[in-house]
């Protein structure tokens, strides 16, 4: 069960998610209803991406139970991770709930997952403005930065800003030393990213990769994106 429903396995390939429902607390039962209804846009939002995929096989239950792999393969996960990350951003999506346990593992590729908690921003938003005056959005990027180190060291870690109200200090941090990305990890747990493309430059310029987009490629993409989205997100639920 999760905070806001109730997963039920359909199949081997489709998992269903119900809003959870409490007995004579209809107040909370609409809570966890908006927030379905919230994650059933993200996705409309986020169309089809190989990186994200719904609820088949948890990320630090799969560290767990299974040996680590070669260097090569951690390297094309951490690769898929901020790829997708990235295609979410020019969506105007933030998932606001990124922590190893949200990664899933299907067919051995991580996927994100669970959008219950994320919030749908106008088409037409500047994110880097949303970024720069708001604080929560590079919360966000601290949470990649846990996801990234827990590939790269095959150990889960997550560090909880909202519960510690604070940015980690160094004593709050496992070691990256000789670590995959370990210079990202630092600047994700650091506050050093002003957004999710400045950290995505940094990692194709570390990696050697090219961006999939220009800068005005997404504004072409956005403009084609707000015309495909109308429809869907404006249908009754």
């Amino acid at each position: 069960m999760g905070y806001s429903g109730y997963i039920c396995k359909a199949d081997e390939d489709t998992i269903i998610k119900h809003p959870r429902y409490l007995p004579d607390n209809e107040p909370y039962n609409e809570v966890y209803r908006d927030m379905i209804s919230t994650e059933k846009q993200t996705y409309e939002r986020l169309g089809n991406h190989k990186g994200i995929i719904p609820f088949l096989g948890v990320h630090d239950h799969y560290i767990q139970n299974h040996d680590k792999p070669s260097e090569a393969i951690r390297a094309s996960w951490i690769q898929s991770i901020v790829e997708t990350f990235w295609h979410i951003y020019p969506c105007k999506v933030l998932h606001q709930d990124v922590k190893p346990n949200n990664i899933l593992v299907h067919n051995d590729s991580p996927k994100v997952a669970d959008f219950g908690n994320a919030e749908i921003y106008a088409l037409y938003a500047d994110m880097e403005a949303i970024y720069m005056e708001e604080p929560f959005p590079r919360v966000y990027i601290l949470g990649i930065g846990c996801i990234i180190y827990s590939i790269a060291a095959w150990r889960a870690f997550w560090y909880d800003y909202f519960e510690q109200d604070r940015w980690p200090e160094s004593e709050d941090l496992p070691v990256t030393t000789g670590l995959l990305c370990e210079d990202i990890i630092r600047k994700c747990w650091s506050n050093s990213y002003e957004n999710m493309q400045s950290l995505y430059e940094d990692f194709n310029a570390f990696t050697g990769t090219d961006l999939p987009f220009s800068k005005e490629e997404c504004t072409v993409f956005i403009k084609i994106l707000s015309m495909w989205a109308c429809g869907p997100l404006s249908s009754p639920v």
